[in-house]
């Protein structure tokens, strides 16, 4: 009787341990420094200098869409004059509704003061049956601090 109760217990222990999803993204968005909001996305990042070049580190989530699928972030820096100079992408297969996932690009560095200019497209699922899709995209500039 003893051995089939402590065998019980720790299937139970075992199975509420399974139950539990922890996502670190979800906790990180909210201590970045730098974060935009739409209404289909947020996203959160800070600014690192590592030898030459400027590392975007940062976290998407979805707060919009059923899912998100081909995600694409896009981050160009800007001269003066606001001509692209450099670019890098990075890509998240897929986002389902209120998940995070991060993100890293590497550009060559860039000065404080600078823009960057942020565009991220995604194909956005309603859910359902009606197999609707939209191909969307946003863009926006953040300063380097």
């Amino acid at each position: 009787m003893l051995r089939t109760g402590m065998l019980l217990g720790m299937i139970v222990l075992f199975l509420s341990g399974c139950a539990i999803y922890h996502n670190d993204s979800l906790e990180r968005i909210q201590t970045l420094p730098q974060h935009y909001t739409q209404f289909d996305a947020k996203l959160a990042w800070e600014f690192k200098a590592v030898d030459n070049t400027t590392v975007i580190d940062g976290v998407v989530k979805n707060i919009r869409f059923y899912e998100m699928n081909e995600l694409e972030i896009w981050v160009s820096s800007l001269d003066a004059d606001g001509i692209e100079m450099h670019r890098a992408m990075y890509f998240v297969h897929s986002l389902k509704e209120n998940e995070a996932a991060p993100f890293t690009l590497k550009i060559p560095r860039v000065a404080s003061g600078n823009k960057l200019r942020f565009l991220y497209r995604y194909i956005g699922h309603d859910g359902g049956d009606s197999g609707d899709a939209l191909l969307w995209s946003q863009s926006f500039e953040s300063q380097v601090p």
